[in-house]
């Protein structure tokens, strides 16, 4: 039996309810149709004893300088896409949609501490925020006014003001968008602790987000692209373990690579980040194959 490593930093799934702010919050910022490259198998090298070190399973990162065929990085309007950066145990990631909405998350460790949601008017060069609003420690405050620069499929920079505090942003294109997808490429069961989606091969959704029961989809962001974002809706159920029932969120969910501790390979997870069309409540993960 092959023995996966244990995964770097998997971030904590949260389904909760959302509280407005008054004006707190924080300065950290913390196609054509191809068929993808079926993922790359490798194994930590052999030891004395083989019952010392289990067998490793994963995968090297995808690569922009040469990225997939029908990939983000070939074929999207070089805005589009995954973002992220990562300081010692911080780490942001950011989706940009094709209907430029503008979503990320902030991460210390494997907690979520901000999350953001608004949508953005991009030009050749530059980009300005049309509306949106942060979460922080599941605080709302609406975000007033935003503007910045892109360096296509190279650097996303600016800042925006919530509240009373500009907050700044910087990422560069994340690995990730040099990956080609298809829709049955996510079909099959994710999970974490207290979280567990299984998707099928048309992209519907079934299982339990923090121990709440949820029914969805989750769909190609571009249908009948191999572009690496989904577009993930889920109602939650009226369960009394739902903290949140009764409900729609909406919002991004990606295939993401996790390094493998002790070795140079990653795992797929799928990263996802959603809310209310109300901003009443929040929901988050990252889920593995299981």
């Amino acid at each position: 039996m092959k023995n996966k490593a244990t995964l770097t930093l998997s971030l904590l799934a949260s389904l909760v309810l959302a509280a407005c702010g008054g004006g707190g919050g924080s300065n950290a910022s913390p196609t054509a149709a191809t068929s993808a490259s079926s993922p790359s198998t490798a194994s930590a090298p052999a030891a004395n004893s083989p019952a010392s070190t289990p067998t490793v399973t994963g995968e090297q990162l995808p690569s922009l300088s040469s990225p997939q065929a029908g990939s983000t990085a070939a074929t999207g309007n070089r805005v589009e896409g995954i973002w992220s950066v990562t300081s010692s145990v911080n780490k942001t990631t950011a989706f940009v949609d094709p209907q430029n909405n503008l979503s990320y998350l902030s991460v210390l460790g494997t907690t979520v501490m901000q999350e953001f949601f608004g949508v953005i008017t991009p030009g050749s060069s530059a980009w300005t925020l049309t509306s949106g609003g942060l979460f922080n420690l599941n605080i709302y405050t609406a975000a007033t006014s935003g503007s910045g620069t892109f360096t296509g499929n190279q650097a996303f920079n600016g800042s925006y003001v919530e509240g009373s505090n500009t907050v700044n942003i910087g990422w560069t294109y994340d690995p990730a968008n040099a990956l080609a997808v298809t829709q049955a490429m996510v079909a099959g069961t994710w999970a974490e602790t207290n979280s567990s989606i299984t998707i099928s091969s048309s992209g519907a959704v079934s299982g339990t987000l923090s121990n709440c029961p949820v029914s969805g989809t989750m769909l190609l962001a571009t249908a009948g692209s191999n572009q690496n974002l989904y577009t993930l809706n889920v109602t939650t159920g009226t369960n009394t373990s739902c903290q949140t029932p009764n409900v729609t969120l909406s919002g991004s969910a990606a295939i993401v690579f996790l390094p493998i501790q002790s070795s140079s390979l990653y795992q797929r997870t799928i990263l996802y980040s959603l809310h209310t069309s109300s901003n009443s409540a929040v929901a988050y993960g990252q889920v593995s194959p299981q």
